[in-house]
């Protein structure tokens, strides 16, 4: 397995690729050979002639940080581009890089450029190329003795086979070490990074476009122009994560093993029974108190039934597969999104963990972490009234679900700590209405749940 990553041409590359202007091995499926002897001085030139040049897009090709070949669309014009890629190092030919580096300029031709077609010409000869490029769902289009036509409508460009779903806003300090991480995943199969930026009022923003810029094969950011709130944005992301799974790591997060989802993948795709995976994660916080939350020292499956008892899946460290192209109407109006998502994936499968350490979850910086009690208590029993009517015709999870809000119910009677600076006891609905949330139909709808419960002074 590699890390395959492709980045702007630059004009340092010439100290590497001029060498293999000049290996006829190099040459022999690729094109012509020059005439004469490439120089760093010439081959410095050429790169910066190149990049001037409006009508094509050049890239590095990186292998574990290691610059490897030069992938391009050229002739970018009406919607399409022509195609070309080479490995100039011979000791990484026959590895499926070439196919993992075409799928990313592809991608970045569909999502950033709103191409509609690429097309290239490759020898007939060169038969381990024609096949790649065919499973890539490049088709011939024209044949010759000197050369073969392949075109792609780019509608028709494969899914990746993971999503990486990405929610962001104000995690601006601690962004790069998230997307860092994702980035240096190790696999042998094609995956996007999709971002929801909800109008951060940090610079989270400028940090995802300049990632964008550096490495284009991998996102696809999705820029809401106003603040949408965490539900929408939840809805929105999801929609636009196209893999056959989807690997969660929120802005603050990050993963700490560069083969985490190659491991979950290959367990998932052995075993169609299990519908999710997660695995052992650290906790990193500053805070006194720690969040409770099940990490065995040994792998086990778990249920729809056990996890309706507690959530024991800390988002960071899950992928599972995509079970439906739409999350739920009632999703809409829910305040917490990582239970309700586990669970209805939990129906279409077992649940697999991992005890191994991949991840670490970033307490006391997200949205639900900085809230304080009352309103986490509040938006739970929220949470739980709709998953009751989810599941109702589920006997076993629904009285499982039923416990734990009657037990969130009976909390609420009870002071929160020494201080009590959070005896709040549901007695000032003006600070509901202000704290809950910012999306004035959610409000109501949590206004009104409340007022049904009865909690009078």
């Amino acid at each position: 397995m590699y890390n395959i990553l492709i980045r702007p041409l630059q004009k340092e590359d010439a100290l590497i690729s001029y060498q293999w202007r000049n290996d006829p091995e190099v040459w022999k499926y690729t094109g012509s050979r020059p005439d004469i002897e490439i120089t760093k001085e010439i081959e410095s030139e050429w790169i910066v002639k190149v990049l001037q040049d409006e009508k094509s897009k050049r890239f590095a090709i990186l292998c574990d940080n290691e610059y490897i070949g030069n992938v391009q669309l050229n002739n970018i014009e009406n919607n399409a581009a022509e195609f070309h890629i080479f490995i100039g190092n011979k000791d990484f030919w026959g590895k499926g890089i070439s196919q993992l580096a075409t799928y990313q300029i592809l991608y970045y031709a569909k999502e950033v450029l709103k191409l509609s077609e690429t097309y290239l010409y490759v020898k007939p000869e060169n038969i381990a190329a024609v096949e790649s490029y065919k499973r890539n769902n490049f088709v011939v289009i024209e044949e010759n003795p000197g050369n073969v036509k392949m075109s792609l409508q780019l509608s028709e460009l494969k899914n990746t086979t993971v999503s990486v779903f990405v929610m962001v806003y104000n995690h601006g300090q601690y962004l790069k070490d998230c997307l860092d991480s994702l980035l240096e995943q190790k696999t042998n199969f094609n995956y996007d990074i999709v971002v929801g930026e909800d109008c951060s009022k940090d610079n989270s923003r400028e940090i995802l476009l300049s990632y964008q810029k550096l490495y284009p094969g991998k996102f696809k950011l999705l820029l809401h122009p106003n603040n949408i709130g965490a539900v929408d944005n939840q809805n929105i992301t999801y929609e636009n994560c196209s893999g056959k799974y989807i690997a969660i790591c929120e802005g603050d997060d990050y993963w700490t093993d560069a083969s985490k989802i190659q491991k979950q993948i290959d367990f998932l795709e052995k075993s169609p029974e299990y519908s999710l995976i997660f695995h052992k994660i650290k906790e990193l916080t500053t805070r006194k108190e720690r969040y409770a939350y099940d990490n065995p020292s040994e792998e086990k499956t778990y249920t729809l039934e056990d996890l309706s008892k507690e959530n024991f899946i800390i988002t960071v460290s899950v992928v599972f597969r995509k079970n439906f192209e739409k999350l739920p109407e009632w999703m809409k109006y829910s305040p917490i999104g990582d239970y309700p998502l586990h669970l209805l994936n939990a129906s279409y499968g077992l649940i697999k963990y991992f005890p191994e350490e991949m991840a670490i979850y970033r307490v006391g910086s997200g949205i639900w972490s900085t809230q304080n009690k009352v309103d986490q208590i509040i938006n739970t029993m929220f949470c739980l009234k709709f998953l009751l009517s989810h599941f109702k015709d589920n006997k076993p999870v629904y009285d499982n679900l039923k416990i734990q809000y009657d037990n969130f119910k009976t909390a609420l009677t009870k002071p929160f700590d020494e201080k009590r600076e959070l005896e709040l006891k549901i007695k000032d609905y003006n600070y509901l209405e202000k704290n809950i949330s910012t999306n004035y139909l959610l409000k109501m709808l949590k206004i009104k749940f409340l007022k049904k419960l009865k909690f009078n002074p």
